[in-house]
């Protein structure tokens, strides 16, 4: 009669083949008891997380391996698993040794319907390699997503500046239309009552010296054309530039005009700059000129250069700040000033507060300083109050 095996050597046997498919594995393999110790770990499992002695971590809790930020998932993990439901998770877990791994990680409960649930298997597989990949197409995508924000950001610029281009040349149309041509037609008409009062020269004085004031107003209104042509479309070569030495140069030009009206400069200390020297002159000296244009006839001109350096978080203005602090230079004055509702109006080309008559000049000259600093990567702002005097307030990128 032939032998039948006991229930210790089928015991064995069963372990026997359970161990055998566990080691066939390419995962890395653990058994734990239902404490959630660990039992046993594959020979890949062991090579996968640098573990050269099992004996070291036999017995000792699973989620000690994964550190204390993970410890909370793989408890949870385990008690789903007996309570009777695989569980599926996916973290980090450094090797024995320190490599960094990523895993996905599967549990199930091991048991039988007589005996119930007896040990916990679980199936890490080393994912790093993806993780990996994954990270460099998401570092990829959003690369590119802050390419396509620049890229979209320059386009809505250079459609604002478009815009901005096409209503300036829209108001240069009107301009060229009806200002321009009335210094033309009052040539034509004080021409010809000269031709009709030829016989008495001494009628024609008059109307000579209205011809010469339209010329003159026409050549002006050219001349501050091409400026802001100039400084609109002009390419910048940037260069130090020293504002100090820019108004001494300017104070000497306008010393005429300084003089005439007995004005006090005062001026502090100026930083050095990048930017265009000629640019800046232009900036400078039609701030000043507009400060004596429009200053009060009963009260000596006082008109104040001064500069601070402003970190970027400070400074409030509609630009992109490059930079992480801006030279903040003011020009104020004591003139009659203008309603602050105005003042971003009186940087359009053409606008004017004040009539012709009353105040000489082209309506150009802050559009042309508008330009120049917008040129130079910064922005102009100014604030001001009637019959008691205007700010310039020119903001640049500090290098």
């Amino acid at each position: 009669m032939a032998d039948f095996p006991t229930i210790e050597n089928r015991l064995e046997t069963l372990e026997t083949f359970n161990k055998v498919v566990l080691e066939s594995s390419t995962d890395c393999l653990k058994i734990l008891d239902l404490e959630g110790r660990m039992q046993f770990m594959n020979f890949n499992g062991l090579c996968q997380m640098e573990i050269d002695d099992f004996g070291v971590f036999k017995g000792r809790f699973w989620w000690e391996l994964w550190g204390a930020e993970n410890e909370t998932l793989v408890k949870e993990a385990i008690q789903t698993a007996l309570d009777g439901t695989a569980s599926h998770f996916t973290a980090y877990c450094p090797t024995a040794k320190g490599t960094p791994k990523w895993w996905s990680v599967t549990i199930t409960a091991v048991g039988s319907p007589t005996n119930g649930i007896y040990q916990l298997l679980s199936v890490s597989r080393d994912i790093t390699l993806q993780r990996k990949a994954e990270q460099e197409i998401q570092d990829l995508n959003q690369l590119l997503e802050e390419k396509v924000r620049i890229r979209t950001e320059e386009l809505l610029e250079k459609n604002i500046q478009l815009e901005r281009s096409n209503a300036e040349l829209a108001t240069f149309n009107h301009i060229a239309s009806h200002d321009l041509q009335e210094p033309l037609r009052k040539i034509q008409i004080f021409s010809n009552l000269i031709l009709e009062e030829q016989n008495e020269i001494t009628a024609t004085h008059p109307h000579f010296r209205r011809i010469l004031d339209a010329t003159k107003r026409m050549r002006n209104l050219i001349d501050a054309l091409h400026q802001f042509s100039i400084s609109k479309n002009g390419a910048i070569v940037f260069e130090p530039c020293d504002l100090n030495a820019i108004v001494a140069d300017i104070q000497d030009y306008s010393q005429h005009a300084i003089d005439e009206k007995h004005a006090i400069i005062e001026v502090g200390p100026l930083p050095v700059i990048a930017g265009s020297k000629v640019l800046l002159t232009q900036l400078l000296l039609n701030i000043l000129e507009n400060a004596l244009k429009y200053s009060k006839t009963e009260v000596t001109p006082h008109i104040r250069f001064s500069a601070a350096v402003v970190s970027s978080d400070l400074v409030q203005i509609p630009i992109k700040k490059s930079a992480a602090a801006f030279h903040v230079i003011k020009i104020e004055d004591n003139g009659i000033g203008f309603e602050d509702e105005y003042k971003n109006q009186i940087f359009e080309i053409f606008k004017r507060l004040h009539s012709k008559d009353a105040f000489l000049g082209t309506g150009i000259g802050l559009a042309i300083c508008k330009t120049i600093v917008e040129k130079h990567h910064g922005w102009i702002d100014t604030t001001s109050a009637p019959n008691v005097g205007a700010t310039f307030i020119l903001y640049f990128p500090k290098a």
